[in-house]
């Protein structure tokens, strides 16, 4: 019996893992200490008691190596004012991370999440795309773990919201 590919599991998962690891939470000395958090944005809303801002306009998170932008972000952040989890809206929000010895890791979506912890990972959702170098993927969710340099994407309900995976050979 031959299944229809629209009655195949759409979970099913592709894990591809990113030719280089990244020594993630890191500054460039090899310091344990997390670097600080810069924001820009046109309008800013903090509420520290619960732990949530509100950046809208032109936003730009960075973090030592690592340079989040978007139209609107949410910070999340604990008790100790530590940075937990930051969610990204915008046409399309950008992820860009520093790569030691390696091309910039890069991405792309209408919507990103990025979790600090638990474990560190960076969420593509509604169409994205991650790429380093001319290794590319890109499918309708996008998960990376940064820490193991592992990838995770997943299709679409149609067709047309495949899974494509493009890794080129390593050129000495």
């Amino acid at each position: 019996m031959r299944l229809h590919p629209k009655r195949l599991w759409i979970g099913a998962l592709l894990a591809l893992v990113v030719a280089v690891p990244v020594a993630h939470g890191q500054d460039g000395d090899g310091a344990s200490a997390p670097p600080p958090v810069e924001l820009v944005a046109d309008r800013a809303e903090v509420d520290e008691a619960e732990g949530i801002s509100v950046y809208r306009g032109d936003v730009v998170l960075t973090r030592g190596a690592l340079r989040i932008t978007g139209d609107v972000m949410r910070v999340f952040s604990n008790g100790a004012g530590e940075l937990e989890q930051v969610t990204v809206d915008g046409t399309p929000a950008t992820y860009r991370e520093t790569v030691a010895d390696a091309a910039p890791r890069r991405a792309e979506a209408p919507r990103m999440e990025y979790f600090v912890a638990g474990p560190e990972r960076l969420i593509l959702k509604q169409g994205g795309r991650l790429w380093q170098g001319d290794n590319t993927v890109t499918g309708r969710t996008v998960t990376h773990y940064p820490e193991t340099a592992r990838t995770v994407a997943e299709s679409g309900a149609d067709d047309d919201e495949r899974v494509n995976v493009s890794v080129n050979p390593a050129t000495d």
